[in-house]
């Protein structure tokens, strides 16, 4: 495989959304979903490029990128940043790390739950 198809592709994405609206959805997961999309035998360098298009498709779903904290009651601060200054971030950090990032490297991703009614 080396292009994945717009169906695998959607699959995946629906995978990471879901997994991302459940749980906190670290960069091994995302990493795992590259290797399924592109099949076997590309360099850490081919799949980096596929790393900013899911991450652009995942926000557009409703995502944040953020960072885990100590406090109990908001355990995941959002960035708050757009989706390109988002997006660029997180290919720079991939950039500086010199190899795929794994879970806990550069950010998390959630679905932030919206605020209680009163």
């Amino acid at each position: 495989m080396g292009t994945p198809t717009d169906e695998a592709y959607s699959e995946e994405l629906s995978y990471l959304a879901a997994y991302a609206h459940d749980d906190w959805l670290g960069f091994s997961v995302l990493v795992g979903s590259v290797g399924t999309l592109l099949g076997k035998g590309h360099t850490a360098r081919e799949q980096t490029r596929l790393l900013p298009r899911i991450v652009g498709d995942l926000l557009a779903r409703g995502a944040a990128a953020g960072d885990l904290t100590d406090d109990l009651d908001q355990p995941f601060e959002a960035w708050g940043t757009g989706t390109v200054e988002t997006v660029s971030r997180i290919a720079g950090a991939i950039d500086g790390l010199g190899r795929l990032p794994e879970s806990g490297d550069v950010c998390w991703f959630t679905v932030p739950n919206p605020p209680p009614r009163p």
